[in-house]
């Protein structure tokens, strides 16, 4: 392997890919913090809404167990029940099947809502970030 070649790799390969993955991470800490802030904005409508489910996903780092929750719930908007999954889990089970919850939707894409009092952990999409 000549000099140029190593250069081209080590010189102008490496940093590329390592910003690149780098940017791919970054931009879905982004995504998170923005649609956090829209939901906030957009979603002015408020209703009662009914934990229905919760499910979890155990994942083992450095020989530590750690269960995230993601609770669904469910609210009615003009007779048409929503039913919604959280993406986003948290590391304690804030709910219990049951549960009664406020809800804020957005007016016209009732779909699109949040949970008022659910206290995501933020920490992953804070070190996508960085």
């Amino acid at each position: 392997m000549s000099v140029i070649e190593k250069i081209l790799i080590f010189g102008i390969c490496f940093p590329l890919l390592f910003c690149g993955v780098g940017g791919f991470f970054a931009r879905n800490g982004y995504i998170h913090f923005k649609e956090k802030i829209d939901k906030k904005r957009r979603c002015l409508t408020q209703t009662m809404g009914k934990i229905v489910d919760i499910s979890s996903m155990t994942t083992t780092v450095n020989h530590k167990r750690r269960i995230s929750y993601f609770p669904t719930y469910e609210y009615v908007v003009n007779n048409e029940i929503i039913r919604i999954e959280v993406k986003m889990g948290t590391s304690r089970c804030q709910y219990k099947i049951g549960d009664e919850v406020q809800i804020w939707y957005d007016a016209v894409s009732s779909h699109y809502s949040y949970i008022d009092s659910y206290k995501e952990d933020s920490i992953a999409a804070i070190v996508c970030l960085v």
